[in-house]
């Protein structure tokens, strides 16, 4: 039987056979800009979502028939009577910890747990607690806060030390509080963090070449450094600095570094337009985000409505995971015996949850690349009136099935990844019982699971380019997955150099406006004194700075980076269909006349 290179082009099965393939033609209508006269793509997807959504709802209702929190909520005393649930306890909702007999250092005691009527907020403070005879009354040992219905010791209390090992929570709600008492500050980190965000596209605009420029001399400088402090090592001069003790390991490691500067120096002879046109995108991606501001709006409010669903989500996972036996096990909390239906409803809700979020993920992304191909082809006379409205509009009625597919497929990937990456830790902590067979396995999911790392990373380049020529050509998911691979393929050297700097851009301002908004928050808690001498500890309040300043920033630079590489391929789609360029924002055009004569 003959290869594929014996065979004539007629006589391919699949075009994609042919190693010369580089894809279908692109649609001539798109001179016009994006394609209007559009359909609605992957129907049979959007009906497979709705049924999801169907069953997410019939798993609520169950759950929230059957379930009780209050068995997971409601903690128990040392005898297993529920507290504020069982007969003869219900006015005793807390559970105590007490000790019966001598305390100290050098001794545990005997320890057990009491429902009580309200937690003791002081050292030798009686207290009322419930059995099944009646009401009595026990002097407290410590005081306490109530934490999800435990008397809990606070931090600070030298007993805490000796009962911390009872509790399964570590978290002080004065740490909670905390977090209320700086809301204030909360919000100015949230408008410091959209005023950092804006000066960044701002200064994108201005010194792109100088940042770009700037980022590949640190690049090279640490190639060399990295090449010197390996050699040096070798040679024993830095005595602090040894990483091996061979000199020729050493002088390896050296040369490998020196090496890829050397080749990365070529290539940047080779591909220097390329980095000019990255250069060029980028600043036209700045120019997007500023001319169609409101393309922000729409990450943001869709960043609101998945914390809503969020809390649906836990809200019925919790009902969820209460309908089962509760077994209690000597702690204030029982475990609950889960039947396999259950645990079958706690998984298909989970992978509806994720679904729910690629799914949001892909409308933002696909708004954002609609808006952005609107906004590239506008300058050819393309109508911009309202351009948020019309893309949500679009995506919507006409492509959330193809928007279905697309998330549903990285869910697919995420839970396959998941699933091996559970089987490698399963297997890992298995070695040590039978070291043949099961270190083959532990190996075995290691390595597929590294692979299917990678793959979940190349699906999502895939789809989220797929999403970007769904919005430029109204075709299905499949269709446009096809031709927007292709059409990078065509284009590789300079998708992949303008994405790579495009990556490294995105990064660097997210975590520069996030440490930075982080930073100031820090300081206004901790230098004023209404702050300072309010709250119990800065970490807590930190990390929330930290928090929402990362995702307000994330947000913002996404959209950026959906900008980017949006542009590109409406730049190598409009070169194709004319020859050389014709709907171009300014930013491209100065790279045009400047390097494309």
């Amino acid at each position: 039987m003959s290869n594929n290179a014996q065979l004539l082009p007629s006589e391919w099965e699949y075009p994609e056979q042919n190693p010369d393939y580089k894809g279908n033609d692109l649609d001539r209508r798109l001179e016009q800009g994006p394609i209007e006269d559009r359909g609605c793509t992957d129907c049979i997807w959007c009906i497979l979502y709705l049924i999801m959504w169907g069953g997410l709802i019939t798993i609520g209702i169950i759950a929230l028939s059957n379930g009780s929190p209050d068995t997971l909520f409601l903690p128990y005393n040392s005898d297993g009577q529920q507290c504020g649930v069982s007969e003869n306890f219900e006015s005793c909702p807390y559970s105590y910890l007490m000790n019966t007999t001598q305390i100290d250092d050098t001794q545990n005691g005997n320890f057990q747990f009491y429902c009580v009527v309200s937690c003791p907020s002081n050292v030798n403070e009686q207290v009322n607690y419930c059995t099944v005879n009646g009401i009595e009354t026990l002097d407290t040992l410590y005081g306490t806060y109530d934490y999800m219905s435990v008397c809990s010791p606070y931090k600070s209390d030298p007993y805490w030390d000796l009962t911390k090992d009872f509790f399964t929570f570590t978290a002080s709600e004065a740490d909670f509080q905390d977090i209320g008492k700086t809301w204030a500050i909360s919000l100015f980190v949230c408008v410091i963090t959209l005023i950092l965000a804006n000066f960044i596209m701002f200064l994108v605009k201005k010194c792109a070449s100088c940042l770009v420029w700037g980022v590949l001399i640190l690049y090279f400088s640490l190639l060399i450094l990295f090449g010197f402090l390996f050699y040096y090592s070798g040679k024993g001069d830095f005595s602090n600095a040894h990483f091996g003790n061979s000199y020729g390991w050493c002088l390896t490691i050296a040369i490998i570094f020196w090496s890829i500067a050397g080749i990365s120096f070529l290539m940047l002879g080779c591909y220097y337009k390329r980095i000019y046109l990255a250069i060029a995108v980028i600043k036209a991606a700045a120019d997007f985000t500023r001319d169609v501001w409101q393309v922000v709006i729409v990450p943001l409010s869709i960043f609101g409505v998945m914390i809503a669903f969020l809390i649906f989500w836990i809200y019925s996972t919790t009902y969820l995971m209460s309908y089962g036996s509760p077994e209690y096990n000597k702690t204030p909390f029982p475990e609950i015996d889960l039947n396999s239906g259950v645990i079958g409803m706690i998984i298909g809700n989970s992978v509806a949850f994720y679904w729910n979020c690629q799914f949001a993920m892909a409308f933002s992304q696909y708004v954002v690349a609609s808006c952005c191909c609107m906004w590239y082809f506008h300058h050819m006379g393309v109508n911009l009136h309202r351009p948020v409205f019309k893309s949500i509009k679009r995506g919507l009625m006409h492509h959330s099935g193809s928007l279905a597919l697309g998330s549903l497929i990285l869910t697919f990937v995420a839970v396959l990844r998941f699933t091996f990456d559970l089987l490698h830790k399963i297997f890992k902590q298995g070695v040590q019982q039978n070291k043949g067979a099961t270190g083959c396995l532990k190996c075995w999911f290691g390595y597929y699971g590294c692979i299917i790392h990678c793959f979940e990373r190349f699906i999502r380049f895939i789809t989220q380019n797929a999403y970007i020529m769904v919005a430029m050509t109204g075709k299905s998911f499949c269709k446009s997955a096809h031709d927007g691979y292709y059409l990078i393929f065509r284009h590789k050297t300079a998708v992949a150099i303008t994405d790579g700097i495009g990556e490294i851009f995105s990064t660097l301002a997210n975590l520069s406006i996030g440490i930075t908004a982080t930073f100031i928050g820090f300081i206004m808690i901790t230098q004023i004194d209404h702050y300072s001498n309010q709250i119990s500890s800065p970490v807590l309040p930190t990390v929330f700075f930290a928090f929402i300043s990362l995702t307000l920033s994330s947000i913002f630079m996404n959209v950026y980076g959906m900008g980017i590489d949006t542009i590109l391929l409406c730049y190598m789609a409009d070169r194709e269909l004319f020859s050389t360029a014709k709907s171009v924002p300014q930013s491209l055009q100065e790279f045009l006349d400047k390097y494309q004569k």
